[in-house]
């Protein structure tokens, strides 16, 4: 079966499939060049790219590349500088090394995934994340690809000063969290940055059943009164849908335990999300903490204000520690509206 030019393919296969389509990408590409972005974020084990997405090819400045097409397998060509350092190789794909993969998910635009409501850092704290929980699982030997301190390093070498998004990808590693356990969790986290929140616990352990002895984790947990009253926020996708019973069954005795818990899906969103906030907003400002009434549309910036507060707890905590070393350049979280 006819892939591209000159590259064919026995139809066992499974012609129609990324990794067959990413080899045969390979076999065109011309030498130096890489796959980068979400295609080489799903080789390194990340659950972020979706099958609509573009395979980004990244080519050294100095060479020249002549249009790449493969079938059913649509390729965005750039132009940038490739360190040893940046390039590994995944099932015999040469494609960006993990840290690389991160830095340039978190310092493009995805319009494509975006709503002027959603803020500028919503999509790429998703693709951070997704690639911070890779390894996470006790079950996989190999650990965790990188940490968020070595991510945050990354993003301060002097090699990047001048690169675009460089600003955008110092602010999101402000939202790094390993225990995201999926995109939409990040998502959801951002949305409710975006709305004036403070960033939620994520993954809180509480006990349920008879003695609560069995252990149930909330996705985002808002914690008020000495951890006796909590505000818990789920996302319910379709790959729950094979366990539903299990998961309506967790949910009641979640409630039982006196949480106020919400459950979101993609297609409630738009009425349970708001009302979630606006339990949440009621008891910090019933415990006196000063809480903004936000228009959407101002989320981007109240997301930089939220990165630029973390970073400087962040500082004055590691300021404390005896192995503080001052970070290599400290890059502002200046917000600047996307052009017209």
């Amino acid at each position: 079966m006819w892939l591209g030019s000159g590259v064919y393919t026995h139809v066992s296969t499974r012609p129609d499939s990324l990794h067959t389509l990413l080899h045969a990408l390979t076999l065109v590409l011309p030498s130096g060049a890489v796959v980068g972005g979400s295609a080489a974020a799903l080789l390194h084990g990340a659950d972020y790219r979706r099958d609509t997405d573009p395979v980004p090819v990244i080519v050294p400045r100095d060479i020249e590349v002549h249009p790449i097409r493969i079938r059913n397998l649509p390729v965005k060509v750039t132009h940038a500088e490739l360190l040893t350092e940046d390039v590994t190789r995944m099932f015999g794909i040469p494609v960006t090394a993990p840290l690389r993969t991160a830095f340039d998910l978190t310092r493009s635009t995805a319009p494509a995934r975006r709503t002027p409501s959603s803020g500028d850092l919503r999509e790429n704290v998703a693709a951070l994340n997704a690639l911070l929980s890779v390894g996470r699982d006790q079950a996989q030997a190999h650990g965790p690809l990188f940490t968020p301190v070595q991510f945050r390093s990354y993003v301060a070498r002097e090699r990047f000063y001048r690169w675009r998004g460089v600003r955008r990808a110092a602010a999101v590693a402000e939202f790094a969290h390993p225990e995201a356990e999926s995109p939409e969790e990040s998502r959801l986290l951002m949305d409710l940055v975006g709305a004036g929140l403070p960033v939620p616990e994520l993954q809180y352990e509480i006990g349920i059943g008879t003695g609560r002895r069995r252990r149930a984790r909330l996705d985002l947990c808002y914690v008020f009164d000495r951890g006796e009253t909590l505000v818990a926020i789920e996302y319910d996708g379709e790959v729950h849908k094979d366990r539903r019973h299990e998961d309506v069954e967790r949910w009641q005795l979640i409630r039982d335990q006196g949480v106020r818990l919400y459950v979101v899906t993609s297609k409630t969103r738009d009425t349970v999300l708001p009302s979630a906030m606006a339990d949440v907003k009621a008891r910090l400002r019933r415990q006196g903490v000063v809480v903004g009434d936000y228009h959407p549309r101002q989320a981007a910036r109240v997301q930089r204000e939220t990165a630029e507060r973390l970073r400087l707890a962040r500082e004055a905590a590691e300021r404390d520690s005896p192995s503080h070393h001052p970070p290599q350049r400290r890059l502002p979280y200046t917000y600047q509206p996307p052009p017209r």
